[in-house]
């Protein structure tokens, strides 16, 4: 079973309707970025200095407003609010959005945790071996420590110890390798830059 993380970058990119074509007949769970719905929630805090608390929850709220932006972009994609009815359409074999509430997502507030350490969250709660992060900046062509991945931007703070604390498999791909993206599934080490713990 594999989550894929669609960064809120491909937003702005072309190649956002390609990815979302790909993951529609996957079978994955799909982990929406924040993109520019988080970005005002940033900006906003920044002028009016409400808490970290009340951040976290509209940010979370902007990735379910991103999931609702790919599934109004792909009308054939399902969505779920909760691990559980997430977990339900995969073993339908059907790809899902994630419409992430933060009433159902018991984490420390902060914006060390983004939308990257979320999916490391929900590859746990739904028993996912893999987590995928689909990026638009420069990878590592084989490996990078989460360290590495941390220092360079590709992943946020929090990430690690979200890694750290399960038993699912990190990796990265390129936004440009979405034609390649359904094989490497099987064989992922041929394709994706593995994060390691």
């Amino acid at each position: 079973m594999w989550v894929v993380k669609l960064g809120g970058s491909l937003g702005r990119s072309p190649r956002l309707t390609d990815w979302l074509r790909t993951l529609k007949s996957s079978g994955v769970a799909i982990v929406p970025g924040g993109g520019e719905f988080a970005d005002t929630v940033r900006r906003t805090q920044a002028r009016l200095g409400f808490s970290d608390e009340a951040a976290h929850a509209m940010a979370i709220l902007a990735m379910a407003q991103y999931g609702l932006m790919l599934k109004g972009l792909e009308p054939l994609l399902e969505t779920a609010r909760n691990p559980a009815a997430l977990r339900t359409v995969l073993e339908e074999g059907k790809s899902a959005i994630w419409l992430p509430h933060p009433d159902d997502i018991a984490v420390k507030p902060g914006w060390a945790v983004t939308s990257d350490s979320l999916a490391v969250w929900l590859a746990g709660r739904i028993g996912a071996r893999d987590l995928v992060l689909i990026k638009s900046a420069p990878l590592p062509p084989v490996e990078a420590s989460v360290g590495a991945a941390q220092a360079s931007g590709l992943v946020d703070q929090a990430f690690g110890c979200f890694l750290r604390a399960g038993t699912t498999r990190a990796w990265l791909c390129h936004c440009d390798r979405h034609q390649e993206f359904a094989a490497a599934l099987r064989t992922p080490a041929d394709l994706f830059t593995r994060i390691a713990a």
